[in-house]
């Protein structure tokens, strides 16, 4: 007979889980918003996407018990980790010049090569604004058992 696992390495496996799919929304959001900009009204598209997926996971209202901290700062805290994502967008915006070198007989156009210079003052603005967020929140709650 198989033993059950211990609640905490469930939670673990369960959180892992989670944070495997936030990044595949991620670039669910990135590929929509980046290849698909010619679909009429995308982001209704997207908004309806994650609409469903909210009332298929359950729209009970979340509980402080289970954040670890109150709802308002569980948003602040989301809306950082926004930022942070947006952050690494710009960041590989900003890398665009570099990868066009790595690729033999591949140039980036003198205006394409000033954005991404511009890319790269934004992710540093975006980046302040994500520390600031943080700062401001505090260290992230710690799991049970840890």
């Amino acid at each position: 007979m198989k033993k059950a696992a211990p609640i905490k390495e469930k939670i673990e496996k369960q959180l892992e889980k989670m944070e495997r799919a936030r990044s595949r929304a991620g670039l669910l959001r990135e590929t929509a918003l980046l290849r698909l900009r010619w679909v009429p009204n995308v982001r209704k598209i997207i908004e309806y996407f994650a609409e469903a997926l909210f009332k298929g996971a359950g729209s009970q209202p979340l509980d402080p018990k289970l954040l670890g901290e109150s709802v308002t700062r569980a948003k602040l805290r989301a809306m950082g980790r926004e930022l942070r994502h947006l952050q690494g967008f710009a960041e590989e915006v900003a890398d665009e010049p570099r990868q066009a070198d790595s690729v033999e007989g591949a140039t980036l156009d003198p205006a394409d090569h000033r954005l991404c210079e511009w890319a790269a003052e934004q992710r540093r603005e975006i980046m302040r604004l994500a520390v600031r967020f943080e700062r401001r929140l505090g260290p992230a709650p710690k799991k049970d058992g840890d």
